[in-house]
C-alpha cells in the first residue's frame, strides 16, 4: 500500500489497556511518552510499532515507526515496502499499474471537493452526477471505489486516489501519488534559465513547503490550448487569492516531487488540466469564466 499513511486508531500492549483501541485524538504528547511510547501496534493485529504525532494546533495522527513498514500484513492499508531503490521501483510500478482516466480523475477531484467544501467526508457524497457510487472506508481518507449504474448496481472496481490534507504532506511521501488538498496562499509564474514557464500555488502548511506545481507538461497537454492560455489560468487564480488571502481552497492530483533548494519542501506535480481543482472549479472554468 501507499507510504505515508496516516493512521487514527492503534492497538495498546500497555498492562491494564492490553488489547485496548487507541484514538490518536484521544491522546497529548504527556500520555504518550509516559505510558504508551513504544507499546502500540497496529489496530489490524499487525507487529508493526505504532507512534504518535501532536502537532500545534491540535493536529494529531498515528503512524508506523521508521522501517517497520514492511511489519504490517500484505493485506493491511498500511503495508509498505518501497525502500531503497529496488522498493522506489516497486512504488513505479504500483502507480504505473493504476489506470484512471483524465475524466475520471476530474469526477472525483471534484466529488472531494465537494464534501471539503461543505465539511462532508467521502462517505456523504453518494450521489454523484453520473449513475450511483458505492464507497467502502479502508482507511482514513481513502476508499475503495465501485462505479454503479442507475440502480446502484456496482459494474466496475476503480483504483484508488489516495487524498491527503497540505498540513500532513512531508519529504516521506515523495515518489506517492495522491490528490493533495488545501487553502492557497499565494501564486507564482516564473521561468527556467531556458526561458520555459512553470507556475505554482503554494499551500497553507505549518511545518513544510508544499506547493501544487505545474511544469511545461501541463500546458503541452492536449486539454490545455497553450502556454498564453496557462499564463490567463494563472492570473486568474492569483487574483482571486489577493482578493481572498488564504481562503480559496485547491485540490491537486499528483506525483509528489523533492522541492529544489528545500530540504522540507515537496511538489505535487500536476501534468493536466482536468488534475486541478480551485475553488471547486476547473482549469476550463476558471479560464473562460468570470471569476
Amino acid at each position: 500500500m501507499i507510504h505515508g499513511k496516516k493512521i487514527m486508531f492503534a492497538k495498546s500492549n500497555v498492562e491494564g489497556d492490553y488489547k485496548k483501541k487507541i484514538y490518536c485524538r484521544d491522546l497529548d504528547k504527556n500520555d504518550y511518552e509516559t505510558k504508551y511510547k513504544g507499546h502500540l501496534t497496529c489496530i489490524n493485529g499487525c507487529s508493526a510499532k505504532i507512534k504518535f504525532t501532536e502537532r500545534k494546533n491540535n493536529v494529531k495522527f498515528f503512524s508506523t515507526w521508521n522501517k517497520e513498514g514492511h511489519l504490517h500484513k500484505e493485506g493491511c492499508p498500511y503495508h509498505v515496502d518501497y525502500k531503497g531503490k529496488i522498493g522506489r521501483k516497486k512504488l513505479s510500478a504500483y502507480y504505473e499499474s493504476i489506470e484512471l482516466s483524465e475524466d475520471a480523475i476530474l469526477r472525483r477531484l471534484q466529488r472531494k471537493m465537494e464534501g471539503l467544501l461543505k465539511k462532508y467526508s467521502d462517505e456523504d457524497i453518494i450521489d454523484p452526477p453520473n449513475g450511483s457510487m458505492e464507497v467502502d472506508v479502508v482507511g482514513e481518507d481513502e476508499a475503495a471505489v465501485y462505479e454503479g449504474d442507475e440502480n446502484g448496481n456496482k459494474s466496475e472496481y476503480m483504483p484508488r486516489i489516495h487524498y491527503e490534507d497540505a498540513e500532513y504532506i512531508s519529504t516521506d511521501d515523495i515518489g506517492c501519488r495522491k490528490a493533495v488538498y488545501g487553502f492557497i496562499s499565494n501564486v507564482q509564474l516564473e521561468q527556467y534559465r531556458n526561458k520555459t514557464k512553470f507556475a505554482y500555488f503554494n499551500l497553507v502548511s505549518k511545518h513544510s513547503t508544499v506547493n501544487i506545481a505545474f511544469t511545461e507538461a501541463f500546458y503541452s497537454n492536449e486539454l490545455s490550448a497553450g502556454l498564453d492560455e496557462f499564463e490567463v489560468y494563472i492570473s486568474k487564480v492569483k487574483e482571486l487569492v489577493e482578493k481572498h488571502p488564504d481562503k480559496i481552497m485547491a485540490i491537486a492530483y499528483g506525483e509528489i516531487t523533492k522541492k529544489k533548494r528545500d530540504k522540507k519542501g515537496v511538489n505535487v506535480s500536476v501534468i493536466s488540466p482536468n488534475r486541478v481543482l480551485v475553488d471547486n472549479k476547473t482549469y476550463n472554468q476558471i479560464v473562460h469564466g468570470n471569476i
